[in-house]
């Protein structure tokens, strides 16, 4: 995976280039912030998660706004990867609108967290099922959608929606020539 990874990103001029909404090339994260990161945490980053930070680059690549960085690393939304962090979450992405994708450390799984359309005492952070493998795995084959918080149609419970419903909201707002709707 870790390859497929540094193929996408060096297809999307993030390497040796500025890469869109940066003000220089993608530098690795120090040594030390990732032991800084894993010792807040508590545990080691995820192997692919911790290969990309020392190898590839401090975050500014990926989806949404890009992979936060660790100390010193990318930031969006007034974020970096360890907001959150000593409760074992590190922050991915920010997707924009307050919408974020985090890593449970615990348990390797990726939650998505859309505050937009829920109702006050609905929680806006749901499990997408999936680890940072899976996560990076859909970014590379342009299939991972960012978190949406809809409501089920048959029981009224709120959920991250499923890769059905994106295809289906994608598909209603554009027509078969693939211009707005």
């Amino acid at each position: 995976m870790f390859d497929a990874v540094v193929r996408r990103i060096a297809a999307g001029g993030y390497i040796d280039e500025v890469p869109p909404g940066r003000s220089a090339p993608l530098r690795p994260a120090p040594p030390s912030a990732v032991a800084e990161a894993e010792e807040l945490a508590g545990r080691p980053l995820p192997s692919l998660l911790r290969r990309l930070y020392l190898e590839v680059g401090n975050g500014g690549f990926g989806p949404g706004y890009g992979l936060l960085g660790l100390r010193d690393g990318h930031r969006a939304g007034g974020l970096n990867a360890l907001t959150g962090i000593k409760g074992g979450v590190l922050t991915l992405c920010d997707w924009g609108c307050g919408i974020s994708s985090v890593l449970d450390l615990t348990d390797d799984q990726v939650w998505g967290s859309d505050p937009n359309p829920a109702p006050d005492g609905v929680p806006c952070a749901f499990p997408q099922h999936m680890t940072i493998v899976d996560w990076f795995s859909k970014w590379t084959e342009g299939t991972l959608y960012q978190p949406w918080l809809v409501q089920d149609p048959t029981n009224g419970e709120w959920r991250g929606a499923t890769d059905a419903e994106y295809a289906e909201m994608l598909e209603d707002a554009f027509d078969p020539n693939g211009s707005p709707a």
